[in-house]
């Protein structure tokens, strides 16, 4: 199939918008339903800082079911921008550095940012795993288990692989033009996308400001111990007690901090999560686009069969343009019916061309909406999958918290009753 790259926005004479086999589409009858698609096992570990004699890096070990092998972090923008160039379709997950990493702490180097890019790499993995087409891809493949990867010319070959994307000047132009029929079914998901990512906003303000409290909560058993410790030492005659509440409010402490690791945890997920309903909404705008080159391709071919029409009944043009062109013909002496004839012949090859160019932009829109529906069926799918997992480690968490807690205050309650 090919893509349309080009769409007109005047309606004089002239050629026929051209298209381009930039990027192309995945034949739908070969796709996997969500349901029947096995995931590739593959995960993220192990980040190493390493050298390559000009600046330093940080690799990681990708474990997948044929190989082990090691990559930077610039062979996933690799991966995401071939994907992304090949598979316009498709929801291409988004890298961590695609958005926010300000409630990291410390530089690229850190253990926290290694360890919480390691953790996105990793889903960002998983989530192309996941996809039926995506997984099969000769690039995710390559990525997966080629040792030649890092080589020369093996790299030399990757740099050629990533272009530029050729329709983002149409995008462009056709940012203020509206569909003139859209569909529901994409008018649903749009507004599903778009409440998605209202609903994420708010939960990740309303996260931050409990991170906040959590961590401030801290802090403060840390300062009610140092209390309770400098007390005993006023206190001999209870010091014992008072040091056993010492010690557990520090214990208390601790177990604290540990929940807001996990609250922290659980904000880089929506971070994620809110990126991801990004890139899905970059695609129903690619396929939005589709369908105004096509609508614009059909109102140019009916603006030209007008122009036909009236040039063989010897109508004028309503132009201002056809106008002058006419009356300097009539000033020139020149054959006002071989003109006519000439004009015909010209805009009955236009309208065969644009007959064939229209009917081509009908099957890509088609494609690639019929792609962008099962692509909604995999995002869903794949969010409920990521949600449960992280609302289940989010609960045990919680859990665990509350049952330490209940552990470390009893211990000093039945300590206490024996002392009295």
């Amino acid at each position: 199939m090919m893509d349309m790259t080009s769409t007109p926005f005047t309606m004089q004479p002239g050629p026929v918008p051209s298209t381009s086999t930039s990027r192309s589409y995945p034949s739908t009858s070969s796709i996997s339903s969500p349901s029947s698609f096995e995931p590739k096992p593959v995960s993220v570990t192990d980040p190493r800082k390493e050298s390559d004699g000009q600046q330093p890096f940080v690799s990681y070990n990708i474990v997948s079911k044929n190989a082990t092998v090691r990559r930077r972090f610039q062979d996933f923008v690799w991966l995401y921008n071939v994907l992304y160039n090949n598979y316009p379709a498709c929801i291409i997950p988004p890298l961590p550095d695609k958005h926010r990493l300000e409630y990291v702490k410390g530089d690229r180097f850190s253990t926290d940012f290694v360890e919480k890019r390691r953790d996105s790499l990793g889903r960002f993995l998983q989530r192309i795993a996941r996809h039926p087409i995506l997984s099969h891809s000769e690039y995710f493949v390559m990525f997966l288990e080629s040792s030649e990867f890092n080589d020369s010319s093996a790299r030399a070959l990757r740099d050629s692989q990533e272009t530029v994307i050729e329709s983002l000047g149409d995008s462009l132009l056709n940012a203020f033009t509206k569909i003139r029929k859209p569909d529901q079914v994409f008018l649903d998901m749009k507004d599903r996308v778009d409440r998605m990512e209202e609903n994420f906003s708010l939960l990740e303000k309303t996260l931050s400001r409990t991170n906040k409290r959590v961590d401030d909560l801290s802090h403060d058993y840390v300062e009610l111990a140092n209390s309770v410790n400098g007390l005993g030492q006023l206190e001999t005659n209870f010091q014992q007690g008072l040091a056993l509440f010492s010690n557990a409010s520090n214990t208390y402490a601790n177990q604290v901090k540990t929940l807001a690791a996990h609250e922290t945890d659980w904000l880089h997920h929506i971070h994620d999560y809110m990126a991801y309903h990004l890139s899905m909404k970059e695609v129903l705008k690619l396929r939005d686009q589709k369908q105004l080159d096509f609508e614009e391709l059909s109102e140019y071919l009916q603006s030209t069969v007008k122009d036909r029409d009236r040039t063989m009944h010897g109508v004028e043009a309503q132009n201002l343009t056809g106008f002058l062109a006419g009356k300097l013909n009539e000033v020139r002496g020149a054959d006002m019916s071989k003109i006519r004839r000439e004009r015909v012949l010209r805009l009955d090859d236009r309208i065969h061309e644009l007959e064939d160019a229209i009917e081509q932009s009908n099957e890509v829109s088609s494609a690639f909406s019929d792609q962008v529906k099962k692509e909604n069926e995999y995002f869903t799918r794949n969010n409920a999958l990521e949600m449960h997992e992280a609302l289940k480690a989010y609960a045990s968490a919680k859990v665990s918290f509350y049952q330490q807690g209940i552990d470390t205050w009893q211990h000093v309650v039945d300590a206490l009753e024996e002392q009295s």
